[in-house]
């Protein structure tokens, strides 16, 4: 949707030639790290639509710097995030970055430790466990997840203090004319 004529004059964009960042800032290892820190693994980010996760059982991986992801929508509908990680020796539990999961249960293919879709480990098949070991130690790490009009998103931050929502500016106006309601399939409010 384009503007309305007379809301034109509000670009607030750039309005003339400004110098770039030099072009190491864009391969340097260095900063590739301090923008993860600084940025990647502290925001709200943007990873699917709730429509992509559509049923019970989907999922959708993906990654972050070093971090691997896993979303989910558990046998009740609700949507979660964890790190794709195995609690016993860090294996990735889902190897696809898509699909449908063959049962309630994220497996491990290492050692088969297996965890509920609320990220409790319920089962470990060997017999020989340390003495005082408690299942309910060793929980996949969860990782937040908030979801705005549709849009599914992911923080690295183990607690933020905000839902994903509020990241926005309201008062900015700048997705006031967005049709959220048709860019929602399945959806018949904006959240």
């Amino acid at each position: 949707m384009q503007p309305h004529p007379s809301e034109r004059d509000l670009y607030n964009g750039l309005t003339s030639l400004e110098p770039t960042l030099p072009a190491a800032a864009y391969r340097d290892a260095g900063a590739y790290q301090r923008d993860l820190e600084a940025i990647w693994y502290r925001s709200w980010l943007m990873i699917c639509r709730e429509a992509d996760l559509a049923g019970p059982l989907a999922f959708r991986t993906v990654r972050v710097g070093s971090q691997e992801i896993v979303v989910l929508r558990d046998e009740t509908g609700s949507l979660r995030a964890f790190h794709n990680t195995c609690r016993h020796r860090g294996s990735q539990l889902c190897q696809e970055s898509q699909g449908r999961l063959k049962a309630r249960l994220l497996t491990c293919p290492y050692h088969a430790w297996s965890y509920s879709l609320r990220g409790d480990l319920v089962r470990v098949p060997s017999n020989s466990l340390p003495e005082g070991f408690d299942k309910a130690d060793y929980p996949l790490y969860r990782v937040a997840l908030s979801v705005w009009r549709g849009f599914v998103f992911i923080n690295l931050v183990e607690d933020p203090n905000s839902s994903a929502e509020v990241s926005f500016d309201p008062a900015s106006g700048n997705l006031s004319n967005w049709p959220w309601r048709r860019s929602s399939p399945g959806t018949s409010s904006a959240r």
